[in-house]
C-alpha cells in the first residue's frame, strides 16, 4: 500500500518514498521503524479490542470532518464512497443493486433505502466491516446494472489516482473498449488482483500490436513465426516421412495412441530420428505455454503500459493554446486496427500453410 502522504501516529510526519516504513499487523497502522520501536508496540490497543483498522479510524474522522458520505456494499459490507459502483473490495456492483435489493439492506428495515455509515474501505486489511471474509459473488443477484455498460469509466472514478495517472486520462489513453478496462485496472490497483485476457491468450503477439505494444507484440509474433516455420520445416521433411513408416510397421491398425508411436521411435530409430519426429509437437506445446503466459500477463503489462505512456506524454510542455493533455492522449492511445489486421491475415497464413505445401 502506498503510504505518501499519510502521517506517522507516533511522530506525525509525513511518510516519504524512501522511508522505512513497518505496519501493524492487527490494524494496519504504519509506523516509522524506528519510531515503533520508541514503544515497542502499536498504540491503538483499542481498535485491536474493536477489531476496527487503523485506515478505517482515520478515514472516518476524515469523513465526519469533510461532510462525505459513505455507502455499504450489500455483497461484503464493506464502505464505499456514495455514488461508487464498483466494491473495491469485493469488486461488486453498489449503486443499482441497492435499488433492485431492498432486503439487503444493513440496518434490517427493509425500507429500500441505503444506510449511511462512517467508514471506509481498507484494500483489504482483515478487519473490514462486521466481517473479514470476503465474497466470492463477482455481481448483485440481480445481475449486471445497466448503468456499467453505458458508463465508459466501468463505475471508476474519473479523478480516481492510478500511480499519479488520473481514470479519466486512463480513460482517454485506452479510447477502447474503457468499460472493461477500468474495472480491470482498478482492481489491480486496490486488490493486487489480476484478470485473465482470453483475447491475449488467442492472438497473442497481434493483441499486443492491436494495443500499441509494439515491442512485446512483434517479440511474441516473432516467436510464433519461428515456431510455426520450423514446426512446418520439420514436419513435412522429417516427422511425416517417419509416422508413416510408424503406420507401415503396425500394419494401418485401427487404432494408434501417442505411447506406440513413441515406442516404436525408441526402439527402432536413433534418439535423434525419435527427437525430430516429435518436435513439431513440443513446438506447438511450447507456443501454447506462451499463449497462456500471454493470458494471465496481458491485462497488467497493458496497464503498465497506459501509465507509463500517460505520464510521458503529461511531462511533454503543452503547445501554445493547449489547455491539457487530452488531445495527445487520444492521439497517442486507442488502437491500431490495420497491424491487427495484417498480423491476423499472417497467422491464418502460416497455420494453414501445410495443407497447400507438400
Amino acid at each position: 500500500m502506498d503510504y505518501k502522504g499519510r502521517s506517522c501516529p507516533v511522530c506525525s510526519e509525513e511518510f516519504r518514498e524512501e522511508d522505512d516504513i513497518v505496519v501493524c499487523p492487527k490494524c494496519g497502522a504504519p509506523y516509522h521503524r524506528e519510531c515503533y520501536k520508541k514503544n515497542n508496540k502499536c498504540i491503538f490497543a483499542e481498535l485491536h479490542k474493536s477489531g476496527k483498522s487503523w485506515q478505517e479510524a482515520e478515514e472516518e474522522k476524515k469523513a465526519k470532518e469533510s461532510g462525505v458520505k459513505l455507502i455499504r456494499c450489500p455483497h461484503c459490507n464493506s464502505v464505499n464512497p456514495d455514488g461508487t459502483i464498483v466494491c473495491k473490495i469485493c469488486g461488486g456492483f453498489i449503486s443499482d443493486s441497492m435499488e433492485q435489493n431492498s432486503d439487503s439492506d444493513t440496518d434490517g428495515s427493509g425500507d429500500g433505502k441505503t444506510e449511511s455509515v462512517s467508514g471506509t474501505v481498507r484494500d483489504g486489511v482483515p478487519g473490514s466491516g462486521t466481517d473479514d471474509k470476503k465474497t466470492e459473488m463477482p455481481f448483485p443477484p440481480g445481475g449486471v446494472p445497466l448503468s456499467v455498460f453505458l458508463d465508459p469509466m466501468g463505475g471508476v472514478p474519473k479523478d480516481e489516482d492510478f500511480e499519479g495517472v488520473t481514470g479519466a486520462e486512463l480513460s482517454k489513453y485506452v479510447k477502447t473498449n474503457t468499460s472493461y478496462y477500468l474495472p480491470v485496472f482498478y482492481r489491480m490497483k486496490t486488490q493486487s488482483k489480476n484478470k485473465f485476457s482470453f483475447c491475449a491468450f488467442l492472438f497473442t503477439g497481434a493483441w499486443y500490436l492491436y494495443r500499441k505494444m509494439y515491442v512485446k507484440g512483434a517479440i511474441i509474433s516473432l516467436i510464433y513465426i519461428i515456431v510455426e516455420v520450423a514446426s512446418l520445416v520439420l514436419s513435412n521433411t522429417y516427422s511425416a516421412p517417419l509416422i508413416r513408416e510408424a503406420n507401415q510397421y503396425f500394419g494401418n491398425s485401427y487404432y494408434v495412441n501417442f505411447f506406440d508411436y513413441l515406442s516404436w521411435a525408441f526402439n527402432h530409430k536413433s534418439f535423434w530420428e525419435a527427437a525430430v519426429m516429435f518436435a513439431p509437437y513440443f513446438l506447438l506445446a511450447l507456443f501454447f505455454v506462451v499463449r497462456v503466459l500471454c493470458g494471465f500477463r496481458a491485462n497488467k503489462s497493458y496497464y503498465r503500459h497506459c501509465v507509463k505512456k500517460v505520464k510521458s506524454i503529461k511531462a511533454v510542455p503543452l503547445n501554445p493554446g493547449e489547455e491539457n493533455h487530452q488531445k495527445a492522449l487520444s492521439e497517442a492511445g486507442g488502437v491500431n486496427t490495420a497491424i491487427a489486421w495484417m498480423c491476423l491475415v499472417c497467422y491464418v497464413i502460416l497455420y494453414f500453410a501445410s495443407v497447400f505445401i507438400k
